[in-house]
């Protein structure tokens, strides 16, 4: 019997990707076959993309990325989901087993180490099919739109970023970053009943968007000489909380800028350097709380989900792009252009 195939959005090589018709893996026990109705697409992609590989240390034969998308079941295998279920998953391949999943935090699972998800080290949801581990797929309620299910992960990001920190109602809040990330965490803390909200930028390529949606108060320039005291006037004496939203040395430097004495920066940003500067000292003598913040619980990508499907979150807001599958290289190239405005990016296969 011939194997199936489908068009996929193979990484070639540095800042290439090529459509291919690849092979329908097979359904083994455990997994269950979906036909990709939607993908989004992810900073961590353009990281991979820019590099040319995913982060496996084995070979992936055909590899494609994608790790924010949902779909309709086509084969359920042997799991208690129905043909013609809609499903979205949870990337993290979590091992089930060690003392990080036994006391419900799955995301800092020993085998995960902040990289073993679908789409980084193994094929994910670029392709017109996806076959994956059941135990990390979730129904999608009809509210949810297959656009919308194209950024649970992201929103899970900034629900779990929200839920670590120690927001409480009427803080001043700054959010360092204007990705979607940022712009995400922006639209809970306000729901969430912040007094004063303020984003820290370095350009304006993804502030149409903000100054749309219409959450941010204050918008401060990153690049600005004169930036830590804007802040601490513009706050009268300091932020109480601080997402860092980027992922660089300055972006946590203009963290600090911000804090009040006794406030929290919330850790969000990924860096690209192993180490980045810090002002320790600082950090020390105004007591100021630093909290580290990765992906989510299980419970929380469920608690995410249900944030679109009761309308809490509009997601499809911050949505500027959706596109079909061919067009995926040129989505991350417009993804990286200085003079491009795109915030999020949907692909439907």
């Amino acid at each position: 019997m011939k194997q199936q195939t489908m068009k996929a959005g193979v990484l070639t090589g540095p800042q290439r990707i090529e459509i291919r018709q690849v092979p329908v893996p097979e359904v083994t026990p455990g997994m269950l076959k979906i036909r990709v109705a939607a993908c989004g697409v992810c900073g961590s992609d353009i990281h991979m993309w820019k590099a040319g590989k995913g982060w496996s240390q084995d070979p992936v034969d055909s590899f494609h990325m994608g790790h924010e998308f949902c779909g309709v079941v086509v084969d359920p295998g042997d799991s208690h989901f129905q043909i013609g279920d809609r499903v979205t998953f949870w990337a993290n391949l979590y091992c089930g087993q060690c003392d990080m999943y036994l006391a419900g935090r799955e995301h800092l699972c020993r085998e995960v180490h902040g990289t073993n998800y679908i789409g980084f080290v193994c094929n994910g949801g670029y392709a017109e099919y996806f076959v994956g581990r059941a135990r990390n797929a979730y129904k999608l309620p009809d509210a949810v739109s297959d656009v919308a299910a194209g950024l649970i992960d992201p929103l899970m990001v900034a629900y779990h970023a929200a839920r670590q920190s120690s927001l409480k109602l009427h803080d001043k809040v700054l959010v360092v970053g204007s990705g979607i990330i940022a712009q995400l965490i922006c639209g809970l803390v306000k729901k969430a009943g912040a007094s004063c909200l303020a984003m820290s930028r370095v350009d304006d390529r993804q502030m149409g968007k903000a100054r749309e949606l219409g959450d941010v108060d204050i918008y401060f320039d990153g690049n600005a000489p004169d930036r830590a005291a804007a802040m601490q006037e513009a706050s009268a004496g300091g932020f109480d909380v601080v997402f860092e939203a980027v992922g660089s040395g300055d972006a946590l430097a203009a963290c600090m800028d911000g804090v009040r004495p006794g406030g929290e920066i919330v850790l969000i940003g990924n860096s690209m350097t192993p180490e980045i500067p810090f002002a320790l000292n600082r950090a020390v003598l105004h007591e100021i709380r630093l909290t580290g913040s990765v992906s989510c619980t299980r419970k929380e990508f469920a608690e995410t989900i249900d944030l679109i499907a009761t309308g809490l979150m509009d997601v499809e807001r911050y949505v500027t792009d959706i596109l079909p599958l061919d067009q995926l290289q040129h989505a991350f190239e417009k993804q990286i252009d200085p003079a491009g405005h795109v915030l999020k990016t949907v692909i439907r296969p």
